[in-house]
């Protein structure tokens, strides 16, 4: 075997241990049915170059578009996990968080996509993921009901909260409120303010809705699937 050849083994293999794995996840929030995530997800997909998007559904009490009496016990359940309750949809995403995590191997990077109680149930699995499985998730929040944060307690990645100005959601959550009142200076990297592009509260705070979108957009943009992770993104 020619020193040429072991050479050129060399090489391949150290690119290939250069390589870093990804996973792009999602969890969703109130009202979304499995048709919903199944719907959503090529489109999410595409906008993150084709990577495949492995969700995990947060079911809803909703049968229907119109069925408000499981729009209100969706609501229910949030409020219970807004006051720490740990539910089954938490242990659930704990799971899919600790799968991600062990695919992509110990230099390898998850990509969590968190919408509105999806951001909610997320902080809270996040009690059960250990530090070095938080140090490779990545965060992308969008309208969460609770703000996620990399602290020396959750030692994520990175943790980016984006809010429209207009989200209603944006009145449940003090250090999100907190930031936006400091004049979007307050902890930059963590969070990110946009202006609404529909002006209806409702349509912009849907995750594929016009305003959260463009954020989507942006950090597919900047999302190269097998090698870096995004850049942060600065208000």
């Amino acid at each position: 075997m020619s020193l040429r050849f072991l050479l050129l083994i060399a090489v391949l293999l150290s690119r290939a241990s250069a390589v870093r794995k990804t996973r792009l996840t999602w969890v969703n929030g109130i009202g979304y049915n499995i048709g919903h995530m199944h719907r959503d997800s090529p489109m999410i997909s595409k906008i993150f170059g084709g990577k495949t998007v492995s969700f995990c559904h947060n079911p809803t009490a909703m049968t229907s578009e119109e069925d408000m009496l499981g729009y209100v016990g969706d609501f229910a359940q949030a409020g219970s996990q807004k006051l720490g309750r740990i539910t089954a949809e938490v242990n659930e995403l704990v799971k899919h968080l600790k799968s991600a995590v062990s695919e992509v191997g110990k230099h390898g990077r998850v990509l969590h996509i968190a919408h509105s109680q999806g951001a909610l149930v997320t902080t809270l699995a996040a009690k059960q993921l250990t530090p070095l499985e938080m140090n490779q998730i990545e965060i992308l929040a969008f309208g969460g009901a609770a703000a996620l944060r990399k602290t020396p307690e959750t030692p994520f990645a990175r943790c980016i909260n984006y809010y429209s100005v207009n989200d209603p959601i944006l009145l449940l959550v003090p250090s999100a409120v907190q930031a936006l009142r400091s004049g979007w200076v307050y902890d930059e990297d963590e969070f990110c303010f946009l202006a609404p592009r529909s002006g209806d509260p409702i349509e912009d705070h849907g995750l594929l809705g016009p305003t959260y979108a463009q954020a989507l957009v942006w950090e597919g943009q900047h999302f190269h699937p097998e090698s870096k992770s995004p850049p942060f993104r600065r208000t």
